[in-house]
């Protein structure tokens, strides 16, 4: 049975822990709070007279406290001992590790480690995957309105190519996971190639990839393809080798899954023709891209309304002309949403109070994250753009004409609920005048 701890205490712990160099402790305490806290990553870095240990939840780093100086080398050392896979008396180069390890609440979770040379010091940074959070349902991502039903009509499809695409740690993997779930059926055959396997489900039938020993891609999917598969999960698209054996699934009647490193949807046009893909292979196996971000979640406690139209005109202004170059699909897309009109028209937003509140965010004004989608489907119409050579920028043009959702506006629709403050849009999806928007900082 898990014990239960007190944040308080276990960060008074950790700070007595450092006081007596108790290593052990350190990294038991430390991994702890993280944890209860719902941290992302842990970062342990050197500085000239002093160390320090930041922690990031909800995309955001907090210090969490600084350590001497004298103390670093052994605790980056005791990592190193501790993982199995790193050489403790290296370092002059970075090195990888993944560890399983469990909290002092029973909780566990898998580690991935790297440390980095700097001029200081060895810094270490864990991205944490906690095992004991469950992988949410499609419908509590917040894919809302428009995107809703394009992602449900793609997901129905027997055949092509779903991607997602975003930076490292917008939820990508969490919304593959969710779709896998939806789509996971007694009667479909599900096969992952994943690295590393990050959430292990039932009825699906998920290989570890192993290049040490020859278990590339194009080995496991000839394998694959002679089990039978109706669904195949691409753990990621970098090579020109992955994407045409991903379309050749597509074109053999599969649905295909996978993820891509871009800006936005349309971008994902530019770089799997860099790959060498050719525009009628993009346009025959092609469904849907989705490009995704997280955002902030106000504290739904201590939030507060305010009129951004007085406040800040010119954010306001750049809001709305993102909104109207909808046309008539606005009206009906905050129909979608229940969002009322009246409250864009008169520019009535929500935004955390200054100093948070002790009860439920502990004073950080936002707690949780949502994500932010961007839904390109792979419409006849914008099939002949792409057929045309038409460059990312004329078909995104094109797309957000015939009132395509884009990162922007979905965060706008997202605001306009009460779920992110505007200067989370614009911190997500950059403007040119981003001054604006800097103050807005609360």
């Amino acid at each position: 049975m898990a014990e239960q701890y007190n944040l308080e205490q276990l960060k008074k712990d950790l700070e007595e822990a450092i006081v007596q160099a108790d290593i052990l402790k350190i990294f038991d305490y430390l991994l702890t709070i993280a944890v209860e806290e719902g941290a992302s990553d842990i970062h342990i870095e050197p500085f000239e007279n002093y160390s320090r240990i930041r922690i990031r939840i909800d995309g955001v780093l907090y210090e969490l406290i600084q350590y001497p100086k004298q103390i670093h080398e052994s605790i980056i050392a005791k990592f190193k001992i501790e993982s199995w896979q790193m050489r403790p008396d290296e370092k002059r180069v970075p090195q990888d590790a993944r560890v399983s390890a469990i909290t002092l609440t029973g909780k566990e979770v898998d580690l991935r480690a790297n440390t980095l040379p700097t001029v200081w010091g060895e810094k270490l940074v864990m991205r944490i995957v906690d095992k004991s959070k469950k992988i949410p349902p499609l419908n509590a991502l917040g894919i809302e309105g428009s995107n809703e039903e394009i992602l449900f009509r793609n997901l129905d499809s027997p055949t092509g190519i779903i991607l997602t695409t975003g930076p490292t740690g917008s939820g990508k993997t969490t919304t593959l996971y969710s779709a896998l779930s939806y789509l996971n059926k007694v009667e479909v055959n599900i096969t992952t190639y994943e690295d590393p396997v990050e959430n292990k489900m039932d009825w699906l039938n998920q290989s570890q990839i192993r290049s040490d020993i020859g278990y590339t891609f194009a080995a496991w999917l000839r394998a694959a393809l002679r089990q039978d598969p109706d669904i195949i999960m691409v753990w990621e698209i970098r090579d020109w080798e992955t994407l045409d054996t991903a379309m050749e699934a597509a074109m053999t009647w599969h649905l295909v899954f996978s993820t891509i490193h871009t800006n936005s949807a349309a971008e994902t046009l530019t770089r799997v023709i860099n790959l060498g893909a050719k525009p009628y292979m993009i346009a025959g196996t092609f469904n849907l891209v989705m490009a995704q971000r997280l955002a902030r979640k106000i504290c739904q406690e201590c939030k507060e309304e305010y009129s951004l139209k007085e406040e800040n005109p010119k954010v306001y202004k750049w809001i709305v002309e993102a909104l109207s170059s909808m046309g008539p699909a606005l009206a009906t897309e905050l129909q979608k949403r229940g969002i009322d009109p009246q409250r864009l028209k008169e520019g009535v937003f929500f935004r955390p109070k200054k100093d948070g509140c002790p009860e439920s965010c502990g004073g950080k004004q936002f707690k949780g994250r949502i994500w932010i989608y961007e839904m390109m489907e792979y419409t006849d119409e914008l099939k002949e753009q792409i057929l045309k050579g038409s460059s990312w920028f004329e078909v995104e043009k094109f797309a957000l004409a015939k009132g395509m959702i884009n990162l922007e506006r979905d965060a706008i629709f997202k605001a306009l609920q009460g779920h992110i403050p505007p200067d989370e849009i614009y911190r997500l999806v950059k403007h040119k005048d981003y001054s604006a928007v800097i103050k807005m900082q609360w």
